[in-house]
């Protein structure tokens, strides 16, 4: 924990661990043979003074080292004024290359941060890494809801509702995400979410491993990878409906796809011949065949 121990500005504290010999192996054997390390040890700080769940947050002005080495990390401030917080959600710390890896060696962490009053905790964790294609694919294979179960919520909300208007005339839920703004090819929501409407899976998950916030980007409560799943009767409809926009779900659960209105053709008015303007010598707008006058004459401030 990162108490403040003295008056100075810039306060420090220091820790000491030592990995145990499967910890050992397995950092060790994470290494892949591209170089990328899956199993790392990473350093994590976030407020202390409070019961709810944190979110990584660096204090003010923070520096690690580990075994006497700089660790290298991106902090994001908006100002050096104190107390500020970062602009951009802080991420875990990888501190596995600087690690001791040798079967007794013990492995010393040293903290600086700038003394603002706050108080922060610090935790190392043992984590593997996965990248986004086997988490999708991890949530494909085994967090796929059955079709009834939507239904069944669908029928909830549209016949424990007597005064509500939409009981009248569906329920109306886009097959388009609301993230990349294009059409599902992935639907899920999160267990705890309230709401049908779905978002793209595939588009959720690289844009919590680039930055990682995990909210719901419909109703903006928090939607952790553990709480995700996907929506087989959103899958089958976008399966049976490939040039549909949305669907219009009715009190016994079945739906209606709602095709999106053709644009109609706009009308220019009244189609303007096309007149050749001859730069002739005699400047005159005349037929040599003829030697008689027939042009047609157009006004230039009218919009044709």
């Amino acid at each position: 924990m990162s108490i403040p121990t003295s008056i100075e500005r810039i306060q420090s504290n220091e820790f000491r661990f030592a990995l145990t010999e499967k910890q050992r192996e397995q950092i060790i054997a994470g290494c892949s043979k591209t170089g990328v390390q899956t199993v790392q040890v990473q350093l994590r700080i976030c407020h202390t003074d409070t019961e709810l769940i944190q979110e990584d947050q660096y204090p003010p002005y923070l520096s690690v080292k580990v075994n006497s080495r700089v660790c290298p990390f991106t902090s994001y401030f908006s100002s050096r004024r104190p107390g500020v917080e970062p602009k951009r959600p802080c991420r875990p710390i990888d501190v596995t290359p600087l690690l001791n890896l040798t079967s007794r060696g013990a492995n010393y962490v040293k903290v600086f941060w700038g003394h603002f009053t706050q108080r922060y905790s610090v935790v190392l964790n043992l984590v593997r890494q996965h990248r986004a294609a086997e988490l999708l694919r991890k949530l494909q294979v085994n967090e796929t809801r059955a079709s009834e179960v939507s239904r069944e919520l669908i029928r909830k909300k549209l016949q424990l509702e007597p005064d509500n208007d939409v009981t009248t005339t569906g329920l109306r839920v886009s097959l388009m995400c609301s993230l990349g703004k294009m059409r599902l090819s992935v639907p899920c929501r999160g267990i705890t979410c309230t709401h049908l409407q779905c978002f793209d899976a595939a588009l959720y998950i690289q844009m919590n491993e680039k930055k990682p916030t995990w909210m719901c980007p419909v109703c903006d409560k928090p939607a952790p990878y553990e709480l995700l799943f996907v929506d087989q009767l959103f899958l089958d409809i976008l399966k049976e409906c490939e040039d549909a926009t949305e669907v219009q779900f009715k009190d016994d659960g079945s739906w209606s796809p709602i095709k999106p209105d053709k644009q109609p053709q706009k009308n220019f008015g009244t189609k303007c011949s096309v007149v050749e303007l001859d730069d002739s010598s005699n400047n005159q707008f005349s037929n040599p065949a003829n030697g008689k006058s027939d042009v047609d004459i157009i006004d230039l401030t009218v919009d044709c």
